[in-house]
């Protein structure tokens, strides 16, 4: 029987292999070696501490000192510009309008004459008014004088009846002369009192003639022109008054009670410009919409120059409850974690330690505003100064050691260096 021979091709791949092997091991061996030699990340390059975990290398950060603000709550609403008033200005008397003196846009005074009625009949029913006082005056003399006479016959007859000159009767038709005149007397007294109260109303009457303005505004509207009948009451000129003028703003209910009246604090900003605003008083009516769930606040603001117009909208800084001190930070030293609303302060470096360490400490916001938070100092957990981290805090591990670098104040522009 043939015995069979190796093929000279399973030889080599023998050898490939063993060869492979052998290097896999090398290759291990030296990985091994590698990882056991090489050095720990720490301070200073130093390996971890004997039998302790190995250290997080530092962090670095940048931070800020915590500020005190003596502040309060502030909450923007949004609201309307309105007029104090707005009337419709009426003719207090009928007539035909022989001018109107005004026109739309046109800025008055109280006082000032809108418009003129025809005066032509009241003029006549005066000439009437005076001609009756005149003559009530007249019959008044007359009955003074009546008076007089009868007074002077009655104590003459008297004195004569007791002399038995003259007769009873005669004594009693002088008493009974002089009532007649009295009482003669008192009518025309009265007579003239009526006259002269005629002439008082005609005279008013006269000057409703002109349609004067109630008060201080600006001419929104003309009801009437020249040629015009307008009856006893009808509207003749809109008028508005825009100094001052009143801003109506509108509060979510749950700050019933606590909004403030201080008008230093209170701010109105006119949406089509930005200016701001400063009212001189301010009411809250406490009644809440229930379907909006809010209120009114009005604030009167001095409008000298008339920037602000009736209808515009606004935005209104409302400030709540009393000042107090707050501890303010940048809005990005707030970490937001499994552990609740934190921050991370920088503590000096203690013992042999050699660089500062983050702490972190939680915290309550009370409000926040314009890119700062802020934070009751009663009790807060740290204090005004202290270091608050606001870069690299997001990932910093509770006891790792930090590199501090200096940041430029929210807001303020980086420095440029000397040349």
């Amino acid at each position: 029987m043939d015995t069979p021979q190796e093929s000279p091709n399973s030889g080599s791949k023998a050898k490939v292999i063993t060869v492979l092997v052998v290097l896999l091991v090398v290759v291990t061996f030296v990985v091994i070696q590698l990882i056991r030699d090489a050095p720990t990340a720490g301070a200073g390059g130093k390996g971890p501490p004997a039998g302790g975990p190995p250290q997080m290398p530092p962090a670095s950060v940048y931070a800020v000192p915590a500020e005190v603000e003596l502040t309060r709550e502030q909450v923007v609403v949004t609201g309307v510009i309105q007029s104090i008033s707005k009337s419709d200005v009426a003719a207090q008397e009928e007539g035909v309008v022989l001018q109107i003196l005004v026109k739309e846009g046109d800025e008055v005074k109280k006082g000032d004459p809108l418009a003129l009625l025809d005066p032509r009949r009241l003029k006549a029913q005066l000439q009437e008014g005076k001609a009756r006082l005149t003559s009530s005056e007249n019959l008044h003399k007359q009955r003074q004088a009546e008076l007089t006479r009868a007074e002077t016959d009655l104590d003459m007859k008297q004195k004569l009846s007791a002399s038995k000159a003259v007769s009873k009767s005669a004594v009693l038709d002088a008493e009974k002369a002089m009532t007649v005149a009295s009482a003669q007397l008192k009518v025309a007294t009265d007579g003239i009192t009526e006259a002269k109260s005629r002439l008082d109303l005609l005279n008013i009457q006269q000057d409703d003639l002109t349609v004067k303005a109630p008060f201080d505004g600006i001419v929104v509207a003309r009801h009437a022109e020249t040629g015009e009948w307008v009856a006893s009451g009808a509207t003749v000129v809109t008028l508005v008054a825009v100094d001052p003028i009143e801003a109506w703003l509108r509060v979510p209910a749950k700050y019933l009670g606590r909004a403030s009246t201080d008008t230093e604090d209170f701010k109105v900003r006119q949406s089509s410009t930005g200016r701001i605003f400063h009212p001189t008083k301010i009411t809250y009516i406490p009644e809440v919409e229930s379907r909006s769930q809010l209120y009114t606040a009005i604030a009167s603001i001095p409008n000298v120059n008339g920037e602000l117009t009736p209808g515009e909208s606004i935005t209104g800084i409302v400030p709540i409850g009393e000042k107090t001190e707050y501890l303010r930070l940048p809005v990005n030293a707030i970490v937001h974690s499994q552990r609740g609303t934190v921050i991370q302060i920088v503590q000096p470096p203690k013992g042999e330690q050699p660089l500062p360490t983050g702490k972190a400490i939680p915290i309550s916001i009370s409000f926040e505003r314009e890119g700062h938070v802020f934070i009751d100092a009663t009790d807060a957990g740290f204090k005004a100064g202290d270091q608050v981290i606001v870069e690299g805090n997001q990932r910093l591990i509770p006891g790792q050691s930090v590199i501090v670098k200096p940041k430029n104040q929210p807001g303020t522009p980086p420095q440029k260096p000397a040349k």
